[in-house]
């Protein structure tokens, strides 16, 4: 080696100048063949566990296009084709190798070996670099004709880079400039950028330093021989992993979640039960939900699961699981706004809350940071327990810096004193972002973040709440119906330019009384524009698509020739008012302010409203079912009213649903019919209607289909007398 470095000085000193400070191609040859011996070539022999692919979290490198830092992806196809992760190594001991820490749990880890040119041999971790992306492995055996690397932090200036990397098919040694680029952070770090995992050398080839996180501080603390780093030897890290994991089995834990089934009473009469939009998610409809919960405080847990407004009104039931013990029940009090959980009081109060890190998230990066892989598979919890590092910090929500790990997904990290550092949770969308939104893996997000939305109560969402099931389906409203644009309809209107042709926009066909748009002065012929709301990024644009425009025209005659099968599916004539405008209105939560933006008579104009829950309408009316009779009423609302031309003291019930081959059936009655009087006196509500039937032997039932009336009599049996009446009673055989 001393006689190649020999040459690489003669060649450095044949006709340099003064200053210069690049060497010609042979000079840089000379200077990758004398560090040879030095390199080596680090093996990762991968498997699957329990039907998983493998993971390698540490497995980074910068970018040269963005500057940013990648892991490597597709570790599966490795393991399908028989071959081996490999990377690059420094020998700087002589059973000492320096290489990237690929952050792979010990259960994906078939093998590790070291190789030099023929010569394999296997390989151990005994420690991890504390603030390098590096572990340091020990040989089993020598390795023939390798030499190990000299440093020697004296050595001048200027300095060269060397990485070894496997690169299209070959293993390749390269060398460039350092220090040509030198950078200053805001927070008084001072760095040069240079590859991710290089030697740093004198021009005369000698080993001055390493980095393995692609960059190197301005000043000479980063000169020396790694083996001078400061590590975490390999037991140490395992009892730092052991002592997380009985943190994280006390404050991570299971919560189960019980919901009440989606409405399947008079609210899917008709065939079109209304979800708000998130109901059908994955899960959505499910009444049973593990998920995970962190136990903020002996007292409170923050719920790591992102429910849409619908979901969380059927909830019902929050039990948390401990580590021991029986569970604990928890009672909600108010969803997160900008993340995916919620928080929920417990009863009783459980040991082991978390405790959250002090540091900054802008001095962790690249520490050595214990991490835990925490995930359920039915009832059961599942953790694995490893170690990962923050490689960057990215602006995201509110333009705050948020943790960015190598790899895929993203676990619960804890710094040295076992301290929550970041929370795996989704962010939740604002609700002019929902449309568009694509995010649905959870983002590491720091701890203290957290806090500050966990400990402020106006931070909640107060329209994600439990309800009862008389509110479950309540909708806002603006008090008007909406036909949507069209290229046509916009340009007639001059409004193709506000509304992207008629992509967005709707014009108000008719205005309900004593409503908020009629308040607000709104009038037919207005054309809504947008709404503009107090804390959304970006305006909501005003969409109404066809299928929420009605369902189609009732034919009179249609009603008779319809067979009792398609009764129940027959669409109402009438456009619902469970429609996408007004489930994204609801969305906005109750007594939020925002600008409805109309156009009008040439020009805009904005009024001033409130989120406010509309009255009942057909999905959401009160109803009864009558057994004897099969069918189902319902209270007539607003825009049945509106359909039919009924005045608000007119009587009447609408028929919303009919079983096939009962009484009313039978009798020819049948949906969207109205029953206006039972034996001749008025029904004012299915109330009314309810105490008009009870006990009644012959009905006679005053019905309305569109114009034409009729009178409709049925006789249903004598009711059975209920046990311990002395009268006698009619039993069934």
């Amino acid at each position: 080696m001393n006689a190649l470095i020999a040459t690489v000085l003669l060649l450095l000193s044949a006709g340099e100048e003064p200053g210069t400070p690049r060497l010609d191609p042979p000079a840089q040859v000379a200077l990758m063949e004398a560090l040879a011996p030095g390199l080596v070539q680090v093996e990762y022999t991968l498997r699957y566990d329990q039907g998983e692919a493998p993971e390698a979290s540490g497995y980074t490198a910068r970018c040269p296009a963005c500057g940013e830092y990648h892991g490597v992806s597709g570790l599966d196809t490795v393991v399908s084709e028989k071959r081996p992760l490999v990377t690059g190594g420094f020998l700087i001991g002589p059973a000492s190798v320096l290489t990237t820490d690929i952050g792979a749990h010990p259960r994906f880890m078939e093998r590790t070996a070291v190789r030099f040119r023929d010569r394999v041999v296997n390989v151990t971790s005994i420690a991890y670099a504390l603030e390098q992306n590096a572990a340091i492995l020990e040989l089993a055996d020598p390795l023939a004709d390798a030499r190990v690397l000299e440093f020697d932090a004296k050595a001048p200036p200027p300095y060269l880079a060397v990485t070894y990397q496997y690169t299209g098919g070959f293993w390749t040694t390269s060398v460039q400039e350092a220090f040509q680029t030198v950078s200053v952070c805001e927070d008084g770090r001072r760095f040069v950028a240079v590859p991710s995992a290089c030697l740093m050398v004198s021009r005369s080839g000698i080993p001055v330093g390493a980095s393995m996180n692609g960059e190197v501080p301005t000043d000479d603390t980063w000169k020396g021989s790694p083996l001078h780093w400061p590590v975490l030897s390999s037991r140490d890290a395992a009892e730092y992993r052991s002592r997380i994991e009985s943190i994280a089995d006390r404050a991570i834990l299971r919560a189960s979640l019980s919901f009440r089934s989606p409405r399947s009473d008079g609210s899917s009469d008709m065939g079109f039960r209304f979800r708000f939009s998130g109901d059908g998610e994955e899960g959505g409809d499910a009444t049973e939900r593990n998920v995970l919960a962190l136990l903020w405080n002996e007292k409170n847990v923050l719920v790591l699961a992102h429910l849409s407004q619908g979901v969380t009104a059927r909830l019902e039931r929050i039990r948390i699981h401990p580590p021991a013990g029986e569970p604990v029940a928890a009672v909600f009090r108010r969803t997160l706004r900008d993340f995916g959980g919620f928080v929920a009081e417990l009863e009783s109060p459980l040991p082991g809350a978390k405790v959250a890190s002090n540091e900054r998230i802008e001095g962790l990066r690249n520490r050595f940071l214990a991490s835990a892989d925490i995930r359920l598979r039915g009832e059961q919890r599942v953790a694995y327990y490893g170690h990962d590092r923050i490689v960057s910090l990215e602006p995201r929500w509110e333009g705050r810096r948020y943790p960015d790990v190598a790899g895929e997904g993203a676990d619960f990290l804890f710094d040295s004193r076992g301290a929550l550092v970041a929370v795996p949770i989704l962010r939740r969308p604002g609700v002019t972002e929902a449309e568009d939104w694509s995010e649905d893996s959870p983002v590491l997000t720091p701890v203290a973040y957290l806090e500050e939305a966990v400990n402020d109560p106006a931070r909640g969402d107060p329209s994600s709440v439990p309800l009862a099931e008389d509110q479950e389906d309540r909708l806002a409203w603006i008090g008007v119906e909406l036909q949507a644009l069209d290229p046509e309809l916009a340009r007639v209107n001059r409004v193709s330019s506000l509304t992207q042709d008629g992509a967005t926009g709707a014009v108000v066909s008719f205005v309900y009384l004593n409503s908020p748009a009629a308040s607000a002065g709104v009038e037919p012929g207005y054309i809504l524009l947008r709404l503009h709301v107090e804390g959304e990024p970006r305006p909501l644009e005003v969409k109404v698509e066809d299928a929420d425009e009605g369902s189609g025209a009732m034919l009179r005659e249609a009603l008779d020739d319809l067979p009792e099968e398609l009764l129940d599916q027959m669409p109402s004539p009438w456009p619902s008012v469970a429609n996408s405008f007004t489930r994204r209105l609801t969305q906005l939560g109750f007594g939020r302010k925002y600008k409805a933006e109309f156009f009008h008579d040439g020009k805009t104009v904005l009024k001033d409203l409130e989120v406010t829950q509309g009255p009942p309408s057909f999905e959401t009316a009160p109803h009864f079912k009558s057994e004897p009779l099969g069918l189902t009423v319902r209270d007539l609302t607003y825009e049945v009213r509106r359909y039919f031309r009924k005045e608000e003291a007119d009587p009447g019930v609408i028929v919303s649903k009919v079983e096939r081959g009962c009484k009313a059936a039978v009798a020819g009655i049948r949906p969207m019919e109205i029953i206006t009087h039972v034996n001749d006196t008025a029904v004012a509500n299915v109330a009314t209607f309810r105490k008009l039937i009870e006990g009644k032997g012959e009905l006679r039932l005053s019905v309305t289909r569109m114009t034409e009336q009729r009178l409709v009599k049925i006789t249903l049996p004598a009711p059975v007398e209920k046990a311990g009446d002395n009268t006698p009673a009619s039993m069934p055989p």
